[in-house]
């Protein structure tokens, strides 16, 4: 794709993404220094942070042949940011193309186009070898799509506490075993928030076909491809997603996270539920939303023909991913 190509493709128009997705007898999110599940004591909701879900779609982006450069392969986010671009740097040279330039190597990796990135490299660390510097060195990008710091669960919920065993041989064969614990969720529906900025996609050139890209991420990334098949989080299953596109780019609506709403089944509290037979979506607000005069269109994308049969109005357009 040429830069001219590039430019057509480019991203128009601010948008905000729900994304529903259930958590089955596993951990969504837990806190990195405790392993607890993410809670608000308050209202019993879980909560799952924005890097969660950014290692979703990384993850699952890296593994389908996109340049990553927040990854365990290059080290960014573990170690400094001169290990991973000397990395990208090798990886394109390979390819035959060699680029010096900091800020072109991070424009190449899909992850900065979307969440931006930030390079800080000086002295020593430009250096490639001998005869080789890396030139404009210092670059940071604003990501474009940002998700919510935490977004919580529609439902609430009582965590449950569970205890296993491990048992390992040392070099010596010899065995040795550990009890732990750790809270787990019984069932929450997940609610991701995130918000699409068109001026700021023209810093880091995200196209159309790069958020195409993530939405498929978000999509297959977060129900059992990519960081997601672990045993934490094999109980994950993506619900509903939905990319609500304004007209305007001073155009917004208040509440859009809170347009969804459940209708618990047979009088069941929050904390019964167990799977989708025990509520129902209430889209009432969602409906009358698309009819405003500052939405353009309602993008959705669903594999559940219960819910695709109650979103298939005139304001809302269906997705259709590609097979790349």
């Amino acid at each position: 794709m040429n830069e001219q190509q590039k430019q057509n493709n480019s991203v128009e128009y601010k948008s905000e993404i729900l994304f529903l997705y259930e958590s089955v007898y596993s951990v969504p999110n837990g806190d990195p220094f405790t392993g607890e599940q993410r809670y608000d004591e308050e209202t019993k909701k879980i909560l799952v942070s924005d890097v969660r879900i950014k290692r979703f779609i990384r993850d699952y982006l890296e593994e389908n042949g996109e340049d990553i450069y927040v990854s365990d392969k290059t080290g960014a986010g573990k170690t400094t940011s001169a290990g991973a671009i000397k990395n990208l740097y090798n990886r394109f040279k390979k390819k035959n193309e060699e680029i010096k330039d900091v800020e072109k190597i991070l424009k190449k990796c899909i992850d900065v186009r979307l969440f931006g990135g930030i390079s800080t490299l000086k002295g020593a660390d430009a250096k490639i070898d001998d005869n080789t510097s890396l030139e404009n060195t210092h670059v940071q990008y604003t990501g474009p799509v940002q998700f919510a710091l935490l977004s919580p669960s529609l439902n609430a919920v009582n965590l449950r506490i569970h205890q296993n065993t491990s048992h390992f041989l040392s070099g010596e064969g010899k065995g040795q075993g550990a009890i732990g614990t750790t809270t787990i969720v019984p069932y929450a529906l997940v609610q991701i928030h995130g918000w699409l900025n068109p001026k700021v996609a023209e810093n880091t050139g995200l196209t159309e076909d790069d958020v195409k890209k993530m939405l498929k991420a978000l999509w297959y990334g977060t129900s059992g491809d990519g960081s997601s098949h672990s045993r934490s989080k094999a109980g994950q299953n993506s619900i509903l997603l939905l990319n609500i596109i304004y007209n305007e780019p001073q155009n917004k609506l208040y509440g859009i996270d809170k347009l969804i709403r459940l209708t618990n089944k047979n009088g069941k509290k929050d904390e019964e539920l167990r799977g989708m037979d025990d509520f129902e979506f209430d889209f009432a607000e969602l409906v009358k939303v698309a009819s405003s005069e500052k939405i353009k269109e309602i993008e959705y994308y669903t594999e559940i023909n219960d819910l695709s049969n109650k979103l298939r109005q005139e304001e809302f357009k269906k997705i259709e991913f590609s097979n790349k």
